[in-house]
């Protein structure tokens, strides 16, 4: 038969036109299309949430040991794997951002952490946690007092794993310093529109706008401050009772994890409440807003201020 001469070489003159067409070997040109066609990584599989009080409480406990532990063995890789990008955290000093956290870790000596008073709600895709620590830390080489203090953590589930969107210290020398400049820029509009939404809050607070301030708390909300671990309730109360001036917002810086918004600042806000009066002095302040413009509603708040 004579299909067979013909065939090929129509196949020769048809792969030579591919390649000038292409520019590439046919060899390549094959990879290529199969590699285009190579069907794309299935999502990592989510993480079971726990049913009930006692199971959040305990994936909070294990999630807190193991970043400690992190923290101690100086686990650079560990801890920059538990962070989310626009990971933010405070305390007496100021906000950080990611990288500004990792350097900080590493500089800070960290021995023996003990952890109590675990409380773990879930808000949307949020764990969002309290608790207190008692641990030795040290700073420039000066060890900060060993009470127990707040700790605020909000946690997120990134591609099948736990990864923190935000993080406050309410561990402090007796008396609390001024505190430093933000350690990042951040985003200007950004940080704006975080700023305004704070402020929507905490003049909410300020004015007795009692309806407004309820409306922006989410169920499962928590705060820590002066006085320890809080929940809705005791903010809600506290906002009832309270004497507050009106707030002063500077230096926010704002970021943004999936549908968090985590905002940070230096706040003045004088309080009085019942026999304590917190002083109208600048402090590094924390928020995570859940949601975006009207519907936005605060999961967690962190006020390092406190009674001199």
């Amino acid at each position: 038969m004579n299909c067979t001469p013909i065939t090929s070489v129509a196949v020769i003159l048809a792969a030579s036109q591919l390649f000038a067409v292409t520019g590439m070997p046919i060899t390549e040109h094959v990879q290529a299309a199969s590699a285009a066609q190579a069907p794309a990584s299935p999502p990592a599989k989510a993480i079971a949430w726990p049913k009930d009080e006692a199971g959040l409480n305990t994936l909070a406990t294990g999630l807190l040991e193991g970043w400690f532990q992190k923290m101690v063995s100086k686990d650079r890789a560990g801890i920059e794997a538990g962070m989310q990008p626009n990971f933010q955290r405070i305390n007496f000093e100021g906000s950080f951002d990611r990288t500004a956290e990792v350097a900080a870790i590493a500089a800070l000596g960290v021995t023996s952490p003990k952890i109590s008073g675990v409380r773990a709600t879930r808000v949307g895709d949020a764990l969002v946690v309290t608790c207190l620590v008692k641990v030795g830390e040290s700073l420039d080489g000066k060890k900060l007092p060993s009470e127990p203090a707040p700790r605020l953590a909000v946690w997120q589930q990134v591609n099948g794993a736990w990864q923190l969107a935000a993080w406050a210290s309410l561990e402090m020398p007796a008396v609390r310093p001024a505190p430093t400049a933000p350690r990042f820029a951040g985003d200007a509009a950004l940080n704006a529109t975080g700023s305004a939404l704070l402020a929507k809050l905490l003049n909410a607070q300020h004015t007795k706008d009692l309806p407004t301030f309820d409306g922006m708390l989410a169920e499962g909300f928590q705060v820590v401050n002066f006085k320890g671990q809080k929940e809705r309730a005791d903010m809600l109360r506290g906002a009832k009772i309270a004497t507050t001036e009106a707030p002063t917002i500077a230096d926010a810086r704002t970021t943004q994890c999936g549908d968090l918004m985590i905002v940070t600042c230096n706040l003045t806000m004088g309080q009085k409440v019942g026999w304590d009066t917190v002083p109208a002095d600048p402090a590094p302040f924390l928020a995570v807003f859940q949601g975006s413009g009207a519907a936005a509603k605060a999961i967690a708040l962190a006020n390092t201020n406190k009674p001199k």
